[in-house]
């Protein structure tokens, strides 16, 4: 007999055991037996079976049969047929065969299985010692039974072995492709059982092993881990399978594709999908962050770290990269865990060592720039980051701003790289750090010819420029205009201006107050100390072009927003000014941002030319009127010079609000009255001024009470406005969360206004808008909690927004954006549902009408009827009574909709009708009703009404009773599309959906 025949004998014989082509019988059970005998009379063997069976042996028993119909066809196909030819498998034999493998796993497996796991203690009771008694009445022929089953499904895949090549066939393919999670439960289940669980008659499965990890190795990463995943939540009861599929997760992790396959298990591997669902980048979090059982985690986040940080050159697959830029900055909030280390020493290394020369300085900007745009905009993160590498990163900064050819891409990400610190980072914090720039060694870069930039040692740095100015190319230099007043001629660094200008552009004059505050004591300090002259150089010249910057500014008031700083900096500037003479080239300095500059002339570098012009006798001190102008002089009129600016910045500045002024005033006596010409003029200015302040003082702090040291709401409402206007993605989505926390905070010295409400609320609805996804959901709790603590007719503005313009024409006009627009609306609205508890009875009249007429307009888009559907049904699971006056409307409005909407298998769709062949996510502005999602939607919300009314039937005696027309003609309605419906999901839902109104029918009735 050919193989051809056999295989057609083999296939007709299976068939009996479907009977797809007999009339459909009543009895589930009398039609399984009929179609086992029919099953032997065709293979000639007598039948096994009669009707004293149960109806659960009679469907294992054609579990079994459909076993061996797959292993006898698997068998012909995987022959040698070298000489005759592989028989093949036409479209309608392959159909059988699924069949065939469902039924195997359906009435075999999965029963079998159920039994066994019953028997075994659950993950609740497993640490209680006296839970350890297993019934095992007919557990151990199950055991045995499920395990002859699973041996031979595996040989199936291997027919020749752990050593074998695996089958190549159509049936292999197949359960390859619909089966491997239904494989590996009760494989994991049987050949991982624990000694506590294994008694003599149910021994592991220890051949089975081998196998599971050999087929893991077979597949993807990412099938891997789905089927994992589906075992897992499965047999979540059931410790030790949780725990081998969690073991051999982490086996799948450490693969060179791992990572991605877990993204691509829970984001799909479509492209262009920007799924940040909260719960899964969690998920991911979680997962990646398990060190596996018997690995050392820095091993383990040495090699996880890397692949992770991969995923931000996945530019096609955005939720890949939100989900690593969330992993890591998880791991980051540890900082002093092991992945925190690694992940910074892979982030810092290329900014801080020399000898890392092969490291691309453009690849580990851009993942800098992508960790911190896709992470939730952290303060903490973003100072983590980025504080240990400002210095290196201003460095860099100045050699692409001095460089013509540098590339523009990398100049604006460093560049964003600093605004972004500089703008989120404490003004203490950011000022140590950027004096270091100051005290630290200069980092030299380099650009080859080819655009790569790498760090050079000291001593491949280029020579100083002192070399240029020798007398040959002293004149070439003033030509060039090297030699201009603000030129770095000394080669200082960091270079003044470029300095100067880089500290205005922070837009923190906080950190710019402070850091000038800083900059001329540290200026002091250098000059009456024997230190380097070009460092006291350095200060002087970094002082002048923050002069000439704020002088450039429209108002300098900024910087003396805060000026307790600038203040205790005059007092000891007046206090201990030192009489000692110095440089002439230091104490020639007026600094005034009202009215004195610096001079060139007076940096002299040579000490002894003022004694030189003192001992000639034809000097200018030899006249009357001449007077000693010394270096400590100089000082107490730049002092009092900038004590003018601060109190001309601060109208509201006085010795009533600042009491360190009292004692400035008393310094500043003497002065008024023996001081030098220069220092008696301005120190009487200054003192006039003060005097003034303290006598109007009380109707100035009238208007203008002292801030207290805590920022109050009103500031953080005005910060957070500021924030919001930022061009910097991360702050400006740090400012809408102040302002969400600004309307979440529930106590009352934190709460804001309630007339700053109305304009909050219009912040939050044109945030929703947003595309970037940290924006939209800042806003979608904003709403929530401005709901929740303030005016709950807020809640009607939701609604109205959320349900307006959906049955005119404007409805067919809408456009994605409108329609994301309220579905993040919607999420606003479920939020506030779900807080709503039993108030839901008092405000469900003002949300369930509208969301009806949503579901019931079919010029809306399907997504916002399904939406509109999830909140109704949200609505029934937060507070059932508040459905329950709108029962008939609601279920009569669910059944119209299954009744027009469904799509039958034996239907005939309009060849007109567009959309057909998309599905609802391909096209959210369409209003085709034809997608699944909005029947299983209506579906979900009848079961929950109705065991949600059922509920209620049996705990009141005031539920309206149910007219039988209505419930006769749900009944007809459910039955008809769980039989006819073109989507499975559908089917199942309906059935389910009929089992639950059936309950109701009972309830009504008292039964």
């Amino acid at each position: 007999m050919s193989a051809e025949s056999k295989l057609a004998s083999t296939l007709y014989a299976g068939s009996c055991l479907i009977d797809s082509l007999s009339t459909p019988q009543t009895q589930l059970k009398s039609a399984l037996i009929q179609r086992l005998q029919n099953y032997y009379e065709r293979l000639g063997i007598p039948s096994t079976i009669d009707d004293s069976a149960t109806l659960e042996n009679v469907q294992l028993k054609t579990a079994d049969e459909a076993l061996v119909v797959v292993e006898k066809v698997q068998g012909l196909l995987n022959a040698d047929t070298s000489t005759t030819g592989a028989p093949l498998l036409g479209t309608r034999d392959l159909g059988q065969l699924r069949t065939l493998l469902s039924i195997t796993f359906r009435w075999g497996v999965d029963p079998l299985l159920a039994h066994i796991t019953a028997s075994w203690p659950s993950t609740s009771s497993s640490a209680i010692p006296s839970a350890k008694f297993i019934d095992l009445t007919s557990t151990p022929e199950d055991y045995h039974h499920l395990s002859n089953i699973v041996t031979r499904q595996l040989s199936l895949i291997f027919p020749r072995g752990i050593h074998g090549n695996m089958s190549r066939s159509l049936i292999t393919e197949v359960i390859i492709q619909r089966h491997i999670s239904a494989i590996l439960k009760p494989a994991i289940a049987l050949g991982w059982l624990p000694k506590s669980l294994a008694v003599d008659s149910m021994a592991p499965l220890d051949d089975v092993r081998p196998l599971i990890m050999r087929l893991m190795a077979v597949l993807s990463p990412v099938e891997s881990i789905v089927a994992l995943g589906s075992v897992m939540s499965s047999t979540n009861s059931v410790l030790h399978v949780r725990r081998t599929c969690g073991y051999l997760m982490s086996k799948q992790l450490l693969r060179p594709e791992g990572v991605k396959g877990l993204c691509a298990a829970l984001f799909g591997d479509n492209q262009n999908v920007d799924d940040v669902q909260l719960e899964k980048l969690q998920h991911i979090s979680r997962v990646l962050n398990s060190t596996p059982a018997g690995m050392k985690a820095e091993d383990y986040f040495s090699t996880i770290i890397p692949r992770i940080m991969d995923l931000f050159q996945e530019y096609d697959f955005p939720a890949y990269r939100r989900a690593a830029a969330f992993s890591l900055s998880q791991m980051l909030a540890t900082k002093e865990g092991i992945a925190a280390k690694i992940i910074l020493s892979q982030l810092h290394d290329p900014f801080l060592s020399s000898s890392s020369e092969n490291i691309d300085i453009r690849t580990t900007a851009t993942r800098l720039t992508t960790l911190l745009t896709n992470s939730d905009p952290s303060p903490e993160l973003i100072s983590t980051v980025l504080s240990p590498i400002v210095p290196s990163l201003y460095s860099l900064l100045h050699h692409l701003d001095s460089v013509k050819t540098s590339d523009p891409e990398l100049k604006e990400t460093v560049h964003g790289l600093l605004m972004t610190w500089s703008r989120i980072a404490a003004a203490s914090e950011a000022i140590d750090i950027l004096w270091t720039i100051l005290d630290d060694e200069v980092t030299h870069w380099h650009t080859d010819l080819e655009g790569n930039i790498r760090q050079m040692s000291s001593i491949e740095a280029a020579p100083s420029k002192f070399a240029l100015f020798t007398p040959e190319t002293l004149k070439n230099a003033d030509e060039a205009g090297e030699l201009d007043p603000g030129a770095n001629v000394l080669d200082l660094y960091p270079e003044p201006r470029h300095f100067a200008t880089f500290l205005k552009s922070t837009n923190r004059d906080d950190i710019l107050s402070r850091f000038f505050v800083k900059l001329l004591e540290g200026y002091r300090d250098s000059r009456n100390d024997d230190g380097n002259p070009l460092r006291t150089l350095l200060f002087l010249q970094l002082i002048m072009q923050l002069q000439t910057q704020i002088s450039d500014s429209s108002k300098s008031a900024g910087l003396f927003s805060k000026p307790i700083q600038i203040l205790s900096f005059i007092k000891q500037a007046l206090e201990t000014a030192s009489p000692r003479s110095e440089l002439v080239s230091q104490k020639k300095k007026a600094i005034s941002l009202g009215k004195g500059e610096l001079r060139l002339s007076d940096l002299r570098l040579n000490p002894d030319d003022e004694e030189n012009h003192d001992s000639e006798g034809d000097s200018d001190d030899d006249l009357s009127d001449s007077e000693a102008f010394t270096a400590d002089d100089e000082m107490k009129e730049t002092s009092i010079t900038l004590l003018l600016s601060v109190l001309e910045g601060n109208e509201t500045l006085s010795a009533r609000t600042e009491p360190i002024l009292n004692e400035i005033f008393e310094l500043l006596q003497p002065l008024a009255t023996n001081g030098p010409s220069a220092v008696r003029a301005v120190s009487r200015e200054a003192r006039m001024v003060m005097t003034a302040r303290v006598a109007l003082g009380d109707e100035v702090l009238h208007n203008h009470a002292a801030a207290s040291q805590e920022e109050s709401p009103r500031e953080i409402y005005q910060k957070a406005l500021k924030l919001l206007q930022d061009p910097i993605l991360p702050v400006r989505a740090h400012g809408l969360l102040l302002l969400r926390q600004l309307a979440a905070a529930s106590a009352d010295s934190k709460k804001m206004d309630p007339a700053l409400v109305p304009a909050l609320l219009e912040i939050f609805v044109q945030s929703i808008q947003d595309d970037d996804s940290y924006i939209f959901l800042n806003a979608v709790q904003g709403l929530a909690a401005l709901v929740d603590n303030y005016d709950r007719s807020i809640l009607k503005r939701l609604v109205y927004d959320y349900t307006r313009n959906l049955d005119g024409l404007e409805a067919g006009n809408m456009t994605q954006q409108d329609v994301d627009t309220r579905i993040r609306l919607g999420e606003a609205l479920s939020m506030v549902i779900q807080r709503c508890g039993d108030t839901l009875g008092v405000i469900g009249s003002v949300i369930i009408p509208p969301l009806l007429r949503v579901v019931r307009s079919r010029s809306a888009p399907t997504t916002l009827r399904t939406s509109s559907l999830s909140l109704l049904a949200d609505c029934q699971n937060t507070y059932p009574l508040a459905t329950l006056p709108y029962f008939v409307d609601l279920a009569g409005g669910m059944v119209d909709l299954l009744q027009v909407e469904t799509a039958s298998t034996t239907s005939t769709h309009d060849p007109n009708t567009k959309g057909q062949s998309l599905s609802m996510d391909d096209d959210p502005t369409c209003t085709n009703t034809k997608f699944p999602p909005l029947r299983r939607a209506a579906l979900h919300f009848l079961t929950i009404l109705f065991r949600g009314t059922t509920k209620e039937f049996y705990v009141s005696l005031d539920t309206p009773q149910l007219a039988p027309e209505l419930i006769n003609r749900m009944h007809i309605t459910l039955g008809y599309i769980s039989s006819t419906d073109d989507d499975v999901l559908v089917r199942v839902m309906a059935r389910e959906a009929s089992e639950d109104l059936a309950q109701l029918e009972r309830a009504q009735f008292g039964l």
